[in-house]
């Protein structure tokens, strides 16, 4: 059967009503938020945790293309690999049931909670982490992927810090990680603390204090046995794990201001992302919606001429195909546009990268540098507190551990 003019018109409003209800952009409303739990009552002091967040993975594929087409900026994911747990710690200490929360190097170690995490998606629209939680007896807290939408409130301007569009997440986070440890007994909190103690101290002089500790067939570790108080040698591994909190908290001091001096420009940034990322959504709706009608037209035309025999008719039906083919081709530019776009998103990548520097910190004669190598300069200084502590004992330390597990 011949389609009448009538039916291809109908056809061609049927198929225009449904792309532009495709294109209808749902207005954005203020978005709940969601706080995190704080404490009502002062937590016992033998059960308050340490908590360390470890240097996030930043999930920097080494392909080319894949970067181009998962818009991601190396500099920017290993900038944000520090920032984001920095606003955990941030947001842990503020709940006030936790004992001291430090970003830690990865493979940190000598605390009773670690966070690590991966970064999954980050673009200024979503946030996506993969994180795992562990404790120093080998359980696993957590296992779950975090995602969140940003709140686009965060991106005005304000007179005040501006928010963290992404706050819902961590607060979030912060409410699982309690719930986590609402459900170990009081017994078992206790005694990660000491666990936490013997294997910071079996990890330096394994010879001492290795037989303190039991594993479990599950790889869970547990006490066996305490040293006595005033044990010398005892006394020695804490003056050796001070001198470790001086440099995690002196890390810590400049991952906060590495962080701070990251705000601004990291809003900006992702706030920019956010508005192109945005745009770059109508150009490809509004491209589409032009070739489909464009080809519409097109297809409409050649049929009407064929139905008609007057020269009226067919020059009606020329100017439809014609018309169709400049809609069309209007839409292929706005698929150029998009592409113009995206090279304005990199541009912006690459802004911020020129913004912020890395941070170099001198401990003890030596200088750490808060990028890539950070993490070897902390396996360097760990190795240095188990030279300091054989130089303190005459005995061999032994070689050091391996990295804990935990991230996912």
């Amino acid at each position: 059967m011949v389609p009448t003019r009538a039916s291809l018109a109908a056809c061609a409003v049927l198929l225009a009503a449904t792309l532009l209800a495709g294109c209808v952009v749902n207005d954005q409303r203020p978005m709940p938020r969601i706080a995190a739990e704080r404490a009502i009552a002062e937590v016992p002091e033998d059960e308050l945790l340490d908590v360390g967040v470890r240097v996030f993975d930043p999930n920097v594929p080494e392909d080319e293309k894949e970067l181009e087409k998962r818009r991601i900026f190396p500099e920017v994911r290993k900038a944000e690999s520090r920032y984001i747990p920095m606003m955990i710690r941030d947001t842990l200490e503020q709940t006030g049931h936790w004992g001291q929360v430090r970003v830690l190097p990865p493979g940190g170690t000598g605390t009773e909670v670690f966070v690590d995490g991966r970064i999954l998606e980050s673009n200024g629209i979503e946030l996506r982490l993969a994180v795992v939680v562990t404790d120093a007896a080998g359980r696993t807290w957590i296992d779950k992927t975090y995602e969140g939408q940003a709140d686009t409130r965060a991106y005005k301007d304000v007179v005040a810090k501006p928010r963290d569009p992404f706050e819902n997440l961590y607060n979030t986070f912060a409410n699982d990680l309690l719930a986590a440890r609402h459900a170990l007994t009081r017994e078992q909190r206790v005694e990660l603390r000491r666990v936490a103690n013997l294997r910071f101290a079996a990890d330096l002089a394994p010879y001492a204090f290795g037989d303190y500790l039991a594993r479990d067939r599950k790889g869970l570790y547990a006490v066996t046995r305490l040293p006595a108080e005033d044990d010398p040698v005892v006394q020695r591994m804490q003056r050796v794990r001070e001198r470790d909190y001086a440099l995690v908290d002196t890390l810590n001091e400049h991952y906060a201001n590495f962080a701070g001096s990251m705000t601004e420009p990291y809003t900006q940034y992702r706030k920019f992302s956010h508005e192109e990322l945005e745009a770059e959504a109508a150009a490809k709706r509004e491209a589409l919606t032009r070739q489909v009608l464009g080809a519409v037209a097109i297809v409409g035309g050649i049929v009407a001429g064929q139905q008609t025999n007057s020269s009226a008719g067919s020059a009606a039906a020329t100017a439809a195909v014609v018309g169709g083919f400049y809609a069309f081709k209007s839409g292929l530019d706005r698929n150029a546009e998009v592409k113009v776009r995206a090279e304005s998103l990199k541009q912006l990548g690459d802004s911020f990268q020129s913004e912020v520097q890395p941070m170099v910190v001198d401990i003890e004669g030596r200088t750490l540098q808060l990028k890539g190598s950070a993490e070897e300069q902390y396996a360097e200084w760990r190795q240095l507190l188990r030279e300091l502590y054989e130089n303190e004992t005459g005995q061999p330390v032994g070689p050091a551990a391996a990295v804990p597990p935990g991230r996912p």
